[in-house]
């Protein structure tokens, strides 16, 4: 079975193919069919191309063993990969925002009839390619990912709003042309709210915040159950990479020699990251088992 860092870099490549395929057909189309809201969904295939690339390296850099200067490896580049994505989503809001709203002072041209079936092609791959892309940033553990699954829904919105806005101005005709530019506007607030979505989270990985409460229940779920751990006193764990990077404090009988304490460390050790697979390292402390019959 591949490992995560292999599916999520292979997932990463796939979008970046998709999207300058889409890019190139969507300005071409809107240029020639003269809808600004398919040209402006074009630019935001180009930042997604972008997006993509930085999301590729950023894997492609978590991935790499601990050195001398990296004691604890790389992992923190993928964090940095998805704080990106989330920024970049934000400003592609923001730029098609400006440039819908340029284009409402400006008079043009109702769009083309074919941009309507480019624009539905769109909206299914687009769809489709967020799905895939989120269900492997699921599989992996990957925030850069589910950044680019974000990006990739954001298209399909805009394009969404954009064909919204064409049916619109060729059904009404003279007066309405500019029904698309107002529709792109329109998608771009949802845009906006994914955007502030992703970049909390990204925000809140690269403070090293702590996981998901699920995932720290299970954790000490796996440790309280490993013979002769009496409690767990302390659990600390923060996301690196595609994993987490724990501390877990574990109190065990007082009497217990420094080898025997030994294995019950390795054992915690084994235990939780063969039942959480997406924990990656974990450093466990030895703590006295408190006795009222001692001082």
């Amino acid at each position: 079975m591949p490992e995560p860092a292999s599916i999520a870099i292979r997932t990463a490549l796939k979008s970046i193919v998709v999207n300058a395929s889409l890019a190139a057909v969507k300005i071409v189309t809107g240029v020639i069919g003269n809808s600004y809201a398919l040209v402006a969904d074009g630019i935001e295939s180009i930042n997604d191309i972008v997006s993509s690339g930085v999301v590729l390296i950023s894997l492609k850099l978590a991935r790499k063993p601990p050195d001398k200067d990296h004691p604890y490896g790389h992992g923190k580049a993928e964090q940095l990969g998805a704080l990106f994505s989330a920024i970049s989503l934000l400003a592609a809001g923001g730029t098609i925002a400006f440039q819908s709203t340029r284009n409402l002072f400006e008079r043009h041209h109702s769009p083309a009839w074919f941009t309507l079936p480019v624009l539905l092609l769109v909206i299914v791959t687009k769809e489709l390619l967020s799905r895939y892309t989120l269900k492997k940033s699921e599989e992996t553990s990957s925030s850069s990912l589910r950044g680019d699954a974000w990006h990739h829904r954001s298209d399909a919105i805009t394009s969404g709003a954009a064909f919204f806005g064409i049916v619109v101005a060729l059904i009404g005709g003279p007066g309405y042309e500019k029904a698309d530019d107002v529709a792109a506007l329109v998608g771009c607030l949802v845009i906006g709210f994914n955007g502030i979505s992703l970049l909390r989270s990204a925000l809140h990985e690269n403070m090293d915040g702590a996981p998901p409460p699920e995932l720290q229940a299970a954790v000490l779920r796996v440790a309280r159950a490993v013979p002769d751990v009496r409690f767990v006193e302390k659990l600390r764990m923060k996301k690196i990479g595609l994993g987490y990077s724990m501390d877990i404090h574990v109190q065990v009988e007082r009497t217990m020699t420094v080898e025997a304490g030994h294995r019950v460390a390795h054992a915690v050790q084994d235990a939780i990251r063969e039942a959480l697979p997406q924990v990656s390292d974990v450093v466990t402390h030895l703590e006295p088992y408190p006795d009222q019959n001692c001082p």
